[in-house]
């Protein structure tokens, strides 16, 4: 059984097919199909259930993913062992939500990138359903979530860096005065955001019957500049227009304020490369807390 075999099978189960397997690897499809034979022929069994466009998993298959999992994670480390007394190498994956990876971290990578040359590193968007899954199958290094809820999975490690003031966001000051009757930007289903927007228009008795949900933050903002509705964004995201003039806002008072925090499975090995990522992390929380102090004064 080869390394890159299994490399083969979690590529075709993470993308949902063999063709795209084999465009994200570089082979032929061929090379594919006789990667997952070779497991096959040595496993007796068939992995993969091939039912019209659908490709899943058999029992067999199911069987092998923990293992083979936790084989390319030894893989990995085996290869970055020589980061250990040499130059950091490896590659890292880290995934965090749209705010953050467009306001929080292009610091930290600008310096990692400065720090550890050679090392590469993948950004992911956070799918909050999948992020106990994502860091216990390795499909994750590192996660950054945005929330306000501190029950947390046991089995991962919690470090809080930072809290993020929000905002009721209009486009200008006289429907910042009266959100009755304001078409409400929603983010997707499960986002914090949406959540406080509920609690928002609840809390304030505000009526409004339309509603239009959205993928994006970016979105949710460009939507409010050009006057088509209101809701609730956190400060960081509407700063720059909030001075510009383009937007108006109102703090949410209270404990109203969500936290960020950063998160790996507490069996994860950590290697050269992921520590100095971390290290940088924790000192460049130390700015968006000071952010965060002139904001809230």
């Amino acid at each position: 059984m080869e390394i890159r075999h299994l490399i083969t099978f979690k590529t075709i189960i993470d993308l949902g097919g063999f063709t795209k397997a084999a465009e994200h690897l570089g082979y032929a499809q061929s090379t594919i199909t006789s990667h997952i034979k070779a497991l096959e022929d040595e496993l007796g069994q068939p992995v993969f259930n091939r039912i019209g466009k659908k490709v899943l998993l058999t029992e067999t298959g199911n069987q092998l993913l923990p293992h083979a999992l936790k084989m390319l994670s030894i893989y990995k480390y085996i290869k970055e062992i020589s980061s250990e007394n040499g130059e950091i190498q490896g590659e890292i994956v880290i995934s965090a939500p749209e705010v953050l990876l467009i306001y929080r971290l292009p610091p930290v990578i600008k310096a990692f990138k400065e720090t550890c040359p050679k090392a590469d590193i993948q950004l992911k968007h956070l799918e909050p359903t999948a992020l106990y899954s994502d860091l216990a199958n390795g499909n994750a290094d590192l996660a950054f979530i945005v929330g306000s809820n501190d029950e947390f999975e046991e089995a991962l490690i919690y470090e809080k860096l930072n809290t993020e003031p929000m905002a009721a966001v209009s486009p200008n000051l006289s429907i910042m005065n009266n959100f009755n009757h304001q078409v409400l930007l929603y983010s997707e289903k499960g986002c914090c955001y949406r959540q406080m927007l509920d609690q928002w228009i609840l809390e304030n008795e505000m009526k409004s019957e339309q509603k239009i949900e959205l993928w994006s933050i970016e979105a949710i903002k460009q939507c409010i500049i050009c006057g088509l509705g209101v809701s609730v964004l956190p400060y960081i995201a509407i700063k720059n227009e909030l001075e510009q003039g383009k937007l108006t806002a109102e703090k949410i008072g209270g404990d109203r304020m969500l936290s960020t925090y950063m998160a790996f499975h507490k069996d994860k090995w950590l290697s050269p490369a992921l520590k100095v990522f971390i290290d940088i992390v924790k000192r460049q929380s130390e700015k968006w807390k000071a952010d965060v102090q002139s904001i809230i004064n």
